[in-house]
């Protein structure tokens, strides 16, 4: 599977437009965190796009700067504002517990990233035709279910039918590229989980709060 600067900045740019229709969608103020999930997906593959650009032509001060705040991305911001978001737009008091619960979780993961991207900041380099970032808290396997926690159940749990199914969507991602990719995982996960950020549009276009995950009432 090959990956280039190209389709990062072509992805980037799409959802640059799917994020700006999306809060133009926005009608509570509830919904305004998940609507925003495109627009940081849009960033986050401009900045691997310029990455790309950066490993190809050799400019290594480009490359630690790029690839640590990519990194960033994936192990500071998501496991934060993933269950957040969706924790926002969620009105089931039951849901919004559950997912409320996996925020600590998510702030628990994003300190121990911080600190391990402060001790060692991560390297990049291509592998495969995908980019593969070099860093020692993506080797423990505790730390791969937490962040399969924190970043795709809460959309699983959503009672927002569209939610869930972009959840479902990430999530699928999340195993095939893991098991099917897992030296450039990183990389090959959030490049379909950005194109997967797209179906957040149909939560705005078509409400459906028809939860596919039945919770016992109380």
């Amino acid at each position: 599977m090959c990956f280039s600067a190209e389709a990062s900045f072509i992805v980037g740019g799409a959802l640059l437009i799917v994020g700006a229709a999306t809060i133009k969608k926005v009608r509570h103020k509830k919904d305004m965190p998940i609507a925003f999930i495109p627009l940081i997906f849009a960033v986050q593959q401009i900045i691997e796009g310029f990455l790309w650009v950066s490993l190809t032509n050799n400019l290594l001060g480009d490359q630690f700067w790029l690839s640590n705040i990519y990194g960033a991305f994936i192990g500071v911001i998501w496991p934060v504002y993933a269950p957040f978001s969706v924790y926002s737009a969620e009105t089931n008091a039951i849901r919004r517990k559950i997912i409320g619960s996996i925020i600590i979780v998510g702030v628990g993961l994003a300190a121990y990233t911080l600190i391990g991207l402060a001790s060692q900041p991560i390297t990049a380099q291509v592998v495969n035709h995908s980019i593969h970032y070099e860093h020692d808290v993506a080797v423990y396997q505790f730390v791969i279910v937490m962040y399969l926690l924190a970043t795709c159940v809460p959309f699983i749990f959503s009672s927002y039918r569209h939610i869930y199914i972009a959840g479902f969507v990430i999530t699928l991602g999340f195993f095939v590229a893991y098991f099917a990719y897992r030296e450039t995982f990183a990389s090959i996960w959030c490049f379909y989980a950005a194109i997967a950020s797209g179906l957040i549009y149909l939560y705005f276009t078509r409400r459906l709060n028809k939860p596919l995950i039945p919770l016992p009432k109380i």
